[in-house]
């Protein structure tokens, strides 16, 4: 299942929280406070929505965070294997939430690789720099790359 763009940015906002709390704690308690800054009104310029999801994005939201989380450790590993000068605990916080959330969707979600990627480019041109985009582009196509070789290796030309 996709996520939509405001479920993940939803997700973002979730897994920053919980990188900076060492876990998910009280997601509930989370959540509950997402929905009611989603529901509060809004500047009519967008760019300045402190909270750019509506509150019926909270819910896949916080499950696409509370899975992302779960496999932290797989998708930390993966991406420091393939950027050794980059490992996550040099990497800004949401850069690598993220890819985070990029992994899994590749990974585990059963979401096709370039709408994985495509989401998680949105999310860095959107929360990001400039640049991240471009290294979370690259880091996932690599990861989504492999993870294809992997699964039809009889298929390749030796």
């Amino acid at each position: 299942m996709s996520a939509s763009h405001a479920e993940r940015c939803c997700a973002l906002q979730a897994l920053f929280q919980f990188d900076l709390g060492g876990g998910p704690g009280d997601s509930d308690l989370l959540a509950r406070s997402f929905r009611a800054r989603a529901g509060e009104s809004r500047p009519s310029d967008p760019t300045q929505w402190e909270c750019d999801f509506p509150p019926e994005a909270v819910d896949g939201g916080m499950t696409l965070a509370r899975a992302a989380w779960d496999s932290r450790a797989d998708a930390d590993r993966d991406v420091t294997a393939l950027a050794p000068e980059w490992p996550t605990n040099r990497q800004a916080s949401v850069d690598r939430n993220i890819l985070r959330i990029g992994y899994w969707e590749v990974v585990h979600g059963g979401v096709p690789a370039p709408l994985a990627i495509n989401g998680a480019v949105e999310l860095a041109k959107v929360y990001s720099t400039e640049r991240s985009y471009a290294f979370i582009n690259a880091i996932l196509d690599r990861i989504a790359i492999s993870r294809a070789e992997q699964q039809a290796p009889g298929d390749r030309v030796a």
